[in-house]
């Protein structure tokens, strides 16, 4: 009877241990998740420009926070992963504490980041603020297993691993090094959709040819169409439209790799708000050209509309002469010197630029 009473209060006991833990794991991941919203917290201030003071490096803050968070994980996963094994309440208090201190410490460089001097590169704070989500995201649903005892922390924690590693990677050095990530984004798209046109104009005998003449397969939107009608009627549109995104991406390759390359980009205006303004309309530019180029694919496939085409055609070359002009401010630097160098990369875009134009009027 000792022994059953003693049993009894040993359950009782680890019960109200589990009921406290899954409380506080709770409580602990709405928390995290909460403290994302810091990220969507505005600058009350203006910098500056004319003062040029030494700035914290808060890339190297966001790296080592990373790595804490990392290490605070694991130390998680190896206490938590063990099923039936219920632990005392201050050693699993000692460890998500240090872990939630750890992801707090994370997220004010996080937000430090955010609001540096560059706050006003569009797609710098984009990755900046995903990455951070990102990270905070992983960890509460590592704290919300454990408080559930579900048997997957070892793989959440993984997970966290992986969104560390991630952000490590990613993290952009500053503005410039922001934009020169979603360039090479947009530019890979591009690239991805010349393959793509260049397989749809295989013909039968060429290596990758996998349909044969006259087998009906579906396009994009279910309907029945015949190979050889695609090959036939279609394939001078097709071949247009090849022409135009092979244009495109040699424009732009023209453009990117100075432009990122380039010292100047960095420091070429008069001021953070015209440096900001000029490499936020550059991405804006990409990206428009990267989606009239998604639509020119669609639309190059039967049934096409020359309308539609004509259309998206004169997208993609006023965004891609807007393109041109702000990239020109920044590789020749704005000022009185002549950049010998900018001019010669600006020559070349020009080159690349009639092709794009020339392409597209006859879209």
């Amino acid at each position: 009877l000792s022994n059953h009473s003693s049993q009894r209060r040993s359950l009782k006991k680890k019960n109200v241990i589990m009921s406290a833990l899954q409380n506080r794991c709770q409580t602990l991941a709405a928390s995290i998740l909460k403290e994302m919203t810091i990220f969507d917290t505005k600058r009350l201030e203006e910098k500056d420009d004319t003062k040029q003071e030494e700035e914290e490096d808060v890339r190297a803050h966001v790296l080592r926070a990373c790595k804490v968070v990392e290490h605070e994980s694991t130390k998680i996963g190896v206490l938590f992963s063990k099923q039936g094994e219920v632990l005392r309440e201050e050693v699993s208090n000692s460890a998500l504490d240090s872990f939630h201190v750890s992801l707090i410490a994370f997220t004010a460089y996080v937000n430090a980041a955010l609001v540096n001097e560059n706050y006003d590169i569009d797609c710098h704070r984009k990755q900046v603020k995903s990455l951070g989500e990102a990270v905070l995201r992983a960890s509460a649903s590592l704290i919300e297993a454990v408080g559930k005892r579900k048997e997957n922390v070892r793989n959440l924690t993984a997970s966290v691993w992986e969104q560390c590693k991630s952000a490590e990677k990613t993290m952009p050095r500053d503005g410039k090094d922001a934009v020169g990530k979603a360039l090479m984004t947009h530019c890979r798209f591009i690239k991805d959709a010349k393959r793509e046109i260049e397989e749809m104009l295989l013909t039968e005998g060429e290596e990758g040819f996998k349909k044969e003449d006259g087998e009906k397969v579906e396009d994009d939107f279910g309907e029945e169409i015949v190979r050889e009608e695609i090959k036939v009627v279609d394939r001078e549109v097709l071949g247009k439209a090849k022409v135009t995104i092979e244009c495109t991406f040699a424009f732009l390759k023209a453009l990117v790799v100075p432009l990122i390359s380039n010292s100047k980009a960095s420091n070429f205006s008069k001021s953070r708000k015209e440096r900001a303004t000029a490499l936020n309309e550059i991405e804006k530019k990409c990206k428009e050209m990267r989606s009239a180029v998604d639509e020119i694919i669609c639309e190059a496939m039967p049934p096409s509309d020359a309308d539609v085409l004509a259309s998206e055609a004169k997208k993609l070359k006023d965004a891609a002469e807007d393109m041109m002009k702000r990239v020109e401010e920044v590789l020749t630097g704005r000022d009185d010197t002549k950049d010998d160098d900018g001019m010669n990369h600006v020559d070349a875009a020009k080159k690349a630029l009639a092709g794009v134009q020339s392409a597209c009027d006859k879209m």
